[in-house]
């Protein structure tokens, strides 16, 4: 049984799962530390899939969230986590974190008794992001505790964090009922307009470094008049961004769309495109694997992928999508018009998306693995 339990006191949310240990053997306990609930993105996508594994794997576990940045934010997950572990009574217990900034906090909690390790899971560019230098520094010396265990998202994520500590790697999953959703879409008959349908999808705030201007530019300069491109997003649309959509008659903005809106879209897409920009410093941008490519590829669409990055790992190269060699608005135009004018080998390459990510990333394989990687 799930129970969710909160207090006005606390902007944080527990969820607490008891389930009795199954055959993997795995018989003890994890919080689960994320830095939001509700925010969308890929860090939450990935949270919730945590907690489908440890739900499907018999783990007992709670989850505890911080909702806001601040010390004070910081101070009350602190107190609620150690409330949780102090009624845990015997129970070792393994803190597990969904982002490098909550190891301040969980540094602390190791302090208790019952906590046996932490893990922490690092995505992307929060690895290679400047950020404040004494909080990073902070974070980099913690990462290299004998206790802490670094779980990267991708062998790219590993190779960036190699010069401060070691990493496993675990690659992101999808919980059982989105992955079925995703699937489900797939063989829904299509309703869309006639024409090429691209669809992308990112939190509409870090819409420059997702690439969409460099994506718009591709479509002009691919020159053809049947392309759409739609923009699925979480967050409210900011100014510029509607301002640089209105431009573009063939662009259509979705913020807001919601699971099941967002399978379908990515299910009748004949093509999904994440040009993300990997950049550093206080404003960067990068993804560590791209789980958007994972999941149009599940709905059965081929993907066109970040040209640098560690999304090598979210497809496989000429089978089930492609790349641009460089970050430039030609480049991706020559990879999009070679995709296109092609569509029955379009087609095969979305069948083979399929397949390869639905056996590769099987949700009850992909369950065993994280257990067995973050506990």
């Amino acid at each position: 049984m799930t129970a969710r339990i909160g207090h006005d006191a606390y902007p944080t949310v527990g969820r607490r799962v008891d389930l009795p240990s199954t055959s993997s053997g795995m018989t003890g306990r994890a919080l689960l530390l994320t830095p939001s609930r509700g925010r969308g993105g890929g860090i939450e996508r990935y949270a919730e899939t945590l907690e489908w594994a440890f739900a499907d794997q018999g783990v007992n576990y709670r989850r505890v969230d911080l909702y806001r940045r601040g010390v004070l934010s910081h101070a009350r997950m602190l107190a609620r986590a150690r409330e949780d572990l102090r009624a845990a009574k015997a129970a070792p217990t393994r803190l597990v974190l969904a982002h490098r900034s909550l190891l301040p906090t969980a540094s602390l909690l190791a302090r208790e008794h019952l906590v046996c390790g932490i893990s922490v899971v690092c995505h992307g560019s929060d690895v290679w992001a400047a950020g404040q230098p004494v909080r990073r520094g902070i974070e980099n010396r913690l990462m290299r505790r004998s206790d802490v265990r670094i779980v990267a998202s991708s062998s790219f994520t590993a190779g960036a964090l190699f010069s401060d500590c070691k990493a496993t790697v675990l690659a992101p999953g999808l919980s059982r009922g989105w992955f079925d959703m995703l699937v489900d879409a797939s063989t829904q008959l299509s309703v869309r307009n006639s024409g090429v349908q691209l669809v992308t999808t990112f939190r509409l705030g870090q819409w420059r470094g997702k690439g969409l201007p460099e994506l718009l530019d591709a479509v002009v300069a691919v020159g053809r008049s049947d392309i759409r491109v739609t923009v699925c997003g979480i967050g409210e649309p900011p100014q510029d961004l509607q301002r640089l959509v209105h431009q573009h008659g063939f662009c259509t903005l979705r913020p807001g769309v919601n699971d099941r809106e967002l399978a379908r879209e990515l299910a009748w897409a004949d093509l999904f495109v994440l040009a993300t920009r990997t950049r550093g410093g206080r404003h960067a941008s990068g993804e560590g694997f791209g789980l958007a490519l994972l999941e149009a590829q599940v709905a059965g669409t081929p993907v066109v992928a970040p040209a640098f990055g560690g999304s090598r790992d979210a497809y496989v190269d000429r089978v089930t999508g492609l790349a641009p060699t460089d970050e430039t608005a030609g480049s991706l135009a020559k990879v999009l018009d070679q995709l296109l004018q092609d569509p029955c080998q379009l087609r095969q390459m979305g069948r083979r998306a399929g397949e390869w990510a639905r056996e590769s990333f099987a949700p009850e394989l992909y369950a065993s693995q994280a257990v067995a990687r973050l506990l």
